[in-house]
């Protein structure tokens, strides 16, 4: 077998990419540790921070210089550290956060990362391989991994919700359904962007257990919950449905018959918006972030991360017309517009 020459910068930057596995794991401490909340109301010296985090000063602050080097959070001179932009995407319970996306992905998800041979080499999926379940059941049984999985998910949803409302105008539309709406955040979202509007969050009972609480009291008369699953009856009788995070994480197949349901419960006219991320037709050898994010539906999930055309063919075998592909400002989403003709 030929060998190629190795140029030796090109086994430095091998060295310099797995750099970017051993700073996640000093963000994921940073995220359990709550080192972005404790720094909130302003700098702090490491030991203060070991003392709060209960913790190991000089383990701590070696961690700490890894992350300000990556420009989360920010070193000061006497082993001090200080909140910034970066840093702060860690915080808990603020509306945009990646801090129970971080936890998702360096916990429970982790280990399937590290066993992309065998889904390489046999075709199934490495989540189920090392759990023994699925992901949904694995959530269903441990029900604390599963709320942090949503909070995860509605953290990520903050940083494409403005790029949405900016460029879809929700406003013509008389009843909104979202299909896998979760907590509800991008509905109240809408709701709040088109008075005239009402919507319906459409998910699990289980998930509309804690949904129904969540709300807002200015939504409440234009708001509600209907239980139900989309591999079976979908509401019917909106004229827009949106769904969003969802096709990504389902074969082909699956895709096909949810979309099938969808277009058996929208009026003739009715348009359905897929947010999802989508990579572009003509990206060969160019970084999109879909191309990453779809290693992860490869390792824990039946799904994957589509091109433009891959949509349309799963438009066109459940009958619904693709429309439009609509930019949003983020490369992690964008919204394809159908339309039930």
């Amino acid at each position: 077998m030929k060998k190629h020459p190795i140029k030796p910068e090109f086994t430095f930057k091998i060295f310099e990419m797995l750099g970017g596995l051993w700073i996640t794991g000093c963000i994921k401490t940073a995220a359990e540790m709550n080192i972005a909340d404790l720094l909130a109301d302003g700098p702090k010296t490491v030991s203060i921070l070991a003392s709060e985090t209960n913790s190991q000063e000089e383990p701590l602050y070696r961690i700490m210089r890894a992350l300000s080097s990556a420009g989360i959070f920010e070193e000061l001179e006497n082993r001090v550290f200080a909140l910034n932009d970066f840093g702060a995407a860690l915080q808990t319970d603020v509306p945009g956060t990646a801090k129970e996306f971080v936890l998702t992905i360096m916990n429970e998800h982790f280990p399937a990362y590290g066993d992309l041979t065998y889904v390489a080499q046999t075709g199934k999926i490495p989540f189920e391989h090392i759990h023994g379940i699925d992901l949904w059941q694995f959530y269903k049984n441990n029900p604390e991994a599963g709320e942090n999985f949503g909070k995860g998910m509605t953290g990520m949803s903050g940083m494409e919700l403005q790029g949405i409302l900016e460029n879809y105008d929700f406003s013509p539309y008389k009843k909104i359904v979202d299909i896998g709406g979760g907590n509800g955040t991008m509905m109240y979202s809408i709701l709040n962007a088109s008075p005239y509007s009402s919507g319906i969050i459409f998910d699990e009972a289980h998930v509309l257990e804690k949904t129904v609480k969540l709300i807002p009291e200015n939504l409440k008369e234009r708001c509600s919950v209907a239980a139900g699953n989309f591999f079976g009856e979908i509401l019917k009788g909106a004229d827009l449905y949106t769904m969003k995070w969802i096709m990504h994480d389902w074969s082909d197949e699956e895709c096909v018959q949810i979309l099938e349901n969808c277009y058996a419960a929208m009026p003739k006219g009715a348009k359905l918006l897929i947010i999802d991320a989508v990579i572009p037709d003509d990206s060969l050898n160019k970084p999109h972030i879909a191309k990453l994010l779809d290693i992860v539906m490869l390792a824990c999930l039946t799904g994957r991360e589509r091109t433009l055309n891959e949509f349309k063919i799963l438009l066109q075998r459940s009958g619904l017309h693709f429309n439009r592909l609509i930019q949003i400002g983020t490369e992690a989403k964008s919204i394809i517009e159908c339309e039930k003709r």
